[in-house]
């Protein structure tokens, strides 16, 4: 019983990270649904934490220089168009520099999802993919360099999907219903928890999810779709050096990201 009690206060002490979660593309798999859908985890250290409401009140203003609406909460799809690429660059630069900040993604290309008919369940298919990007943030937190610590994940609310039931089915996974080959969970504060987009961390989450999805919606042999996400690829997550499957996890087949003439600049930190 002792043993126990000490490994909890051990597990209470680690230092906190802060992870915020957003999407890109939809869950849908019909044939006018988009090619890809991909979730981004922003980890940044509790003590950190300050660069992200720095760097999104200063994108904010940026963004809405002397509007009333300044507090308005930043929104990829609203506030950084194909048409004003001056405002997309500028994001990448910014959150570049963010100097203790990692990235998750995960991928998941509608073709892959297709070939599970478990995935054709839009609410399974997004619960499929959280659980992918959780359990990297579990093993990012693990292996943090400067130490173990716990992850405290928000994630940005999804309309017209019950939270409650993805909550549920992470909770089954995190138990061990499912093995998940030495995830350790116990390094995010459970349960997860679903937000607006008035959390700072997410807005910037957001963004993170447009870069890459800029990149990805433009075409195979096209170098220059990425350049702003390129700017960001030392934040992604590596475990000794390894990208693909920890930083970037694609669902089924990988060549969907591994194919882009851009791949190989992105795999190098």
């Amino acid at each position: 019983m002792t043993g126990f009690l000490d490994a909890m206060q051990g597990i209470a002490q680690r230092p906190r990270l802060n992870v915020y979660v957003d999407e890109t593309g939809d869950r849908g798999l019909g044939p006018r649904a988009s090619p890809f859908f991909a979730m981004t985890a922003l980890m940044v250290p509790e003590e950190d934490d300050w660069t992200v409401r720095v760097t999104a009140g200063g994108l904010r203003a940026l963004i809405h220089q002397n509007n009333p609406h300044m507090a308005k909460p930043l929104h990829w799809v609203d506030n950084f168009k194909a048409k004003h690429p001056e405002r997309r660059s500028r994001a990448a630069l910014t959150l570049a520099q963010m100097p203790s900040a990692k990235v998750v993604y995960v991928i998941a290309p509608k073709v892959s999802a297709q070939q599970w008919s478990g995935l054709r369940d839009s609410t399974r298919f997004y619960n499929y993919t959280t659980r992918l990007l959780l359990e990297r943030v579990a093993h990012a937190a693990k292996g943090w360099p400067e130490g173990p610590r716990n992850a405290v994940v928000r994630l940005g609310t999804v309309k017209g999907l019950d939270h409650g039931d993805t909550e549920a089915y992470l909770t089954w996974i995190k138990q061990g219903r499912v093995e998940t080959y030495g995830v350790p969970w116990d390094h995010i504060k459970w349960p997860p928890t679903w937000h607006g987009t008035d959390w700072d961390g997410i807005q910037l989450a957001d963004i993170h999810a447009g870069l890459l999805n800029a990149a990805l919606s433009g075409p195979v042999s096209d170098d220059q779709c990425a350049e702003n996400l390129l700017l960001c690829k030392h934040q992604l997550y590596r475990k000794r050096e390894r990208l693909l499957g920890c930083g970037v996890k694609v669902l089924g087949d990988s060549t969907f990201v591994t194919s882009r003439c851009w791949w190989p600049k992105w795999q190098v930190a």
